[in-house]
């Protein structure tokens, strides 16, 4: 009798533990703004991206490479969403965009003269 009246208690701290601990999302992490700036280019540039690659990426062994950068620090003009996304394989870069993160924009960068 002793048994089913220690039991029955725990049971229900047990029951409301998990409940509690089920209602209560985990804290969110914050994204990288870099990382956000790859991840719009990826999902707005995918099309791109592909007609970029010429041969099979799949089994090639070329070696990509993504360069996040801000056009400039934040200052007299807030450039804190502004990024320079570049793409190369093999070196020679291939693609360069300008991302607003904030509007949530990918456009071509203008190209520098002497760049590439």
């Amino acid at each position: 009798m002793m048994r089913k009246r220690i039991l029955r208690p725990g049971l229900f701290a047990a029951a409301a533990l998990v409940l509690v601990t089920v209602g209560v999302p985990a804290e969110e992490i914050e994204k990288s703004p870099h990382a956000v700036a790859l991840e719009l280019v990826f999902t707005l540039r995918s099309a791109d991206i592909r007609a970029l690659e010429t041969g099979d990426w799949w089994s090639d062994t070329q070696e990509r490479t993504w360069r996040v950068t801000r056009p400039f620090a934040p200052g007299y003009f807030d450039s804190t969403h502004w990024f320079n996304v570049e793409y190369e394989i093999n070196g020679k870069r291939v693609a360069n965009w300008f991302v607003d993160t904030e509007k949530g924009t990918v456009e071509p960068a203008l190209e520098k003269e002497g760049s590439k």
